[in-house]
């Protein structure tokens, strides 16, 4: 997952008293989280592969000079099956690699466990393709550390047995609208501060979030035609830098849909900070996937029908800023949230008994009668 460098939005919106990391018990990873294998879910559970087949690893044929050639130190993102000859990932895993020199990557699916060698597939890849304008110039581009039309697909050599997944289609939407469960799945950091890549596939559980949460993080850098926000409920779960093209889905009755391709989010993989996703079942990035798909493979690559989840109840973070606390617990009420416990900012020179931040954005859903740790002014 690309870094995103949003210090200067983030300085506007602690400035603005929207948001304060400080007792949020994140540690920073500096470049201790900078695993080989560019894959990774914090505070995830193990999973299968048979649970999720559509996942795939994407390595380097070679390892890079110095470096143990396994599977696991290989590996640069993840991706998804949508054909069995086509992987969805995100651009900029692939940005760098000329279409000449796609044959250098290959794709590693069947396995719970990456450097289990004797399970799965391994197919070279044959082509790399990306979005581009009517001039032929790439629509991706990368800025600080976040990327719009961020998506790829590679053309695989010869067909694989994983099962594909679906993009979700236009009647699907409810599925990953916000306040919707998805799951993000991958190999990799388990915490970002150790830097040990997980040899075992893991997920995690994440709510699909409004775009102003984002926006509040990532000010105009996020796009909401091209991008999915999302974040782990309790604030302990998140995708992680190099968690970069792995697939975020849906339920859709009993089975799955694809609606994001992990792109960027916060520097040290804080829960409480919210992930951004290339939204490839959006019409905008679905209508060139679904395009380029059925004409590489004459595969429908869009799901339609399926059965939309019931909306779930959360607590709704709301805005406290400039409350009394007395003022703030009947609006936490309201949203079905708590006041949790109440600090101050030694740096905040706020109006006196008035609220200067939380340690959730606002419109963040937590489970009900979430507990909100508040500030009050020195």
């Amino acid at each position: 997952m690309l870094k995103a460098v949003s210090s200067t939005m983030l300085t506007a919106a602690l400035l603005a008293g929207l948001f304060l990391p400080a007792g949020s018990g994140a540690s920073p990873a500096g470049d201790a989280a900078s695993a080989e294998a560019e894959i990774s879910i914090t505070n995830g559970k193990p999973a299968r592969i048979a649970d999720w087949p559509w996942q795939v690893a994407i390595a380097r044929k070679h390892a890079r000079k110095g470096k143990p050639g396994t599977p696991r130190n290989r590996t640069i993102c993840g991706g998804a099956v949508i054909a069995p000859d086509l992987v969805a990932t995100a651009g900029h895993c692939v940005a760098t690699i000329p279409r000449s020199k796609a044959g250098r990557l290959e794709v590693i699916s069947g396995r719970t466990w990456l450097n289990n060698e004797k399970s799965g597939e391994v197919v070279g890849a044959r082509d790399i393709l990306m979005p581009t304008d009517s001039a032929g110039k790439r629509l991706y581009r990368e800025q600080y550390g976040s990327a719009s039309w961020d998506v790829a697909i590679i053309r695989l050599k010869r067909p694989i047995s994983a099962t594909p997944i679906k993009l979700a289609g236009p009647d699907e939407h409810g599925a990953w609208s916000p306040g919707q469960m998805i799951e993000t799945t991958g190999w990799g950091v388990t915490r970002p501060d150790s830097g040990t890549a997980s040899p075992r596939l893991r997920r995690a559980r994440q709510v699909m979030l409004k775009g102003r949460v984002c926006r509040l993080d990532n000010g105009r850098s996020f796009r909401v035609r091209l991008m999915n926000c999302h974040g782990g409920p309790g604030g302990n779960s998140s995708a992680c830098f190099g968690d970069s093209g792995g697939p975020s889905v849906a339920a859709v009755g009993d089975g799955y849909r694809l609606v994001g391709l992990t792109s960027f989010g916060d520097d040290f993989c804080r829960g409480n900070y919210p992930s951004v996703d290339a939204r490839i079942s959006g019409p905008v990035i679905r209508g060139w996937v679904a395009k380029t798909a059925m004409s590489l493979s004459g595969v429908d690559v869009v799901g339609t029908g399926g059965e939309i989840p019931a909306p779930r109840s959360w607590c709704r973070i709301p805005n406290l800023r400039g409350l009394t606390l007395g003022q703030a617990r009947r609006k936490l009420r309201r949203n079905r949230c708590r006041m949790g416990s109440v600090g101050r900012d030694p740096y905040s020179n706020g109006r006196r008994g008035r609220i200067v931040g939380s340690n959730r954005f606002p419109g963040w859903f937590a489970p009900v009668d979430f507990r909100l740790k508040v500030w009050l002014p020195r």
